[in-house]
């Protein structure tokens, strides 16, 4: 699979594709910044601190968990959108019953709470972008449940449907997808991590 380095400082700009090359332009440059990505697409717009839109004009959200291993403690992280405007959300839960299920629990507790608040604020129609699959498929009945949180989230699902409409959108984590990133980051930041 074909990798983009994108590599910036102060005065420089440049994109290679290997990483060999990378480090050794990175080790010459004052306070340098860089990532690899699969498009020359994403890589110019890390240069030119572009966000790549996903298309989507409708109202949004970028959802993530976390967990800490020594606590038992678990997060999620939101960023949701609308109207261009951005909301960031995170929570941390204690050492709980769902503890067992990680950062799943915190995504799926997070994908609840960001469904119940648009809701609660008149949103019909939502947008989710996940890196779990079982944000979409417990939600959608396409899976059977068989975890403690898995069924207290299809629950939760049929208890709604009839208020919200959701449509996932499904990103691959740790992809450089700029939502799902701080997604990431405020349910690290939940943790303290």
């Amino acid at each position: 699979m074909k990798k983009y380095y994108a590599i910036k400082s102060n005065d420089e700009k440049l994109i290679v594709e290997s990483w060999d090359e990378a480090q050794s332009l990175i080790k010459g440059m004052e306070n340098p910044k860089y990532k690899s990505f699969l498009s020359l697409e994403e890589a110019n717009a890390f240069l030119d601190d572009i966000i790549l839109d996903d298309g989507v004009t409708e109202p949004k959200c970028y959802i993530d968990g976390s967990f800490n291993k020594d606590t038992e403690e678990y997060s999620f992280g939101g960023v949701l959108i609308v109207d261009n405007k951005i909301q960031e959300f995170m929570k941390c839960y204690k050492k709980d019953k769902y503890s067992k299920e990680r950062n799943v629990a915190g995504e799926i507790k997070g994908a609840g709470f960001i469904i119940n608040y648009c809701i609660n604020h008149g949103i019909k129609r939502l947008h989710i972008f996940y890196d779990y699959l079982g944000i979409e498929k417990w939600y959608t009945e396409e899976w059977k449940a068989e975890s403690l949180i898995g069924k207290k989230y299809q629950e939760f699902a049929i208890s709604v449907k009839d208020k919200i409409e959701v449509i996932f959108h499904k990103v691959k984590g740790h992809s450089n997808n700029h939502y799902n990133e701080m997604a990431d980051k405020l349910a690290k930041k939940a943790l303290g991590l």
